[in-house]
């Protein structure tokens, strides 16, 4: 067995699967609330910076970035394709409990995260940065939960995508 290998073939099909969705991400579900509670969901286009914060280029007329400025806080989703998938029940999908931060022009990770941006979406990104009411937002993931098959969730590590721990749901008192 090659090392760091996994010996559990369902926790080495998460790891490579999550592995796969990190080098192709390029859309995720961004869910967001308003600071009195009311949700949106939204797909957006999304890259991530070297340190696997997730950029996001979003409009000012977007419900998701007036929430985003007031509570600082998303959820990021990155599903299985529903045309690969063959249990709609077990989807695999990877949730990120995220901060935001807006990131203006003026800071000094603004081309930075321009660059990241532009080598995922090339002259598409362009456009958005000729229109003002655009901003650019880092969500920075502070925990995620990848659901992988019936029975198989585990707690997955911010740093390193691959580093899962099986979940354990909390015992209730009965």
């Amino acid at each position: 067995m090659p090392a760091g290998a996994s010996p559990d073939p369902r926790l080495a099909r998460a790891q490579v699967w999550i592995a796969d969705r990190r080098d192709k991400l390029r859309t995720v579900f961004l869910a967001t609330a308003s600071a009195s509670g009311e949700p949106e969901a939204s797909a957006v286009a999304a890259a991530l910076d070297a340190r696997g914060a997730f950029l996001i280029r979003v409009s000012g007329l977007a419900a998701h970035t007036r929430q985003l400025r007031e509570t600082g806080r998303a959820s990021v989703l990155i599903a299985e394709d529903e045309a690969v998938m063959t249990q709609p029940l077990a989807r695999r999908q990877l949730t990120w409990r995220c901060t935001a931060e807006f990131l203006p022009p003026a800071d000094p990770r603004f081309p930075t995260a321009v660059e990241a941006m532009r080598a995922r979406f090339g002259a598409t990104l362009e456009l958005t940065l000729a229109l003002p009411d655009f901003h650019l937002v880092r969500l920075q993931p502070q925990g995620g939960r990848l659901i992988a098959g019936f029975g198989e969730t585990y707690e997955v590590d911010p740093a390193d995508w691959t580093k899962l721990t099986a979940f354990t749901p909390p015992r209730r008192n009965v």
